[in-house]
């Protein structure tokens, strides 16, 4: 299956683990320079729970993130650090700075200290 096709969000949703019993909100990720030119993929987390998760740009948005398809690969693959991304400015984000606080050090956790998802060995980029 393709980074980032319906089938992987549908797939990525259903095995990702909680965010944490607080963390709560509408997360728009624009990804550009794909093979597909600019996507969006929205997610929405209620107390730490992926309810939601499609292709498109979710309407009421918390928070706003923008960045590459390849770091986008990357930070999927376990190979770049989100915190890092954000602070050389590859990595933007737009709205609510709390919410990002909340995320923020749970998927640098995971980007940088667990193992990647049986899910990685099935994708092509």
């Amino acid at each position: 299956m393709h980074f980032l096709s319906e089938e992987f969000v549908s797939e990525w949703a259903n095995s990702s683990d909680p965010f944490g019993s607080s963390v709560s909100g509408l997360i728009v990720t624009k990804i550009e320079n794909g093979p597909a030119g600019k996507i969006s993929l929205t997610i929405k987390i209620h107390d730490g729970v992926i309810e939601e998760a499609y292709l498109g740009s979710g309407r009421g948005r918390d928070l706003e993130l923008t960045l590459s398809y390849d770091l986008a690969s990357s930070l999927f693959l376990h190979e770049a650090d989100p915190a890092s991304e954000y602070m050389k400015g590859n990595l933007k984000m737009s709205g609510d700075m709390k919410l990002w606080l909340q995320i923020l050090p749970l998927w640098r956790e995971r980007a940088t200290g667990s193992p990647m998802s049986e899910l990685a060995g099935r994708v092509t980029f």
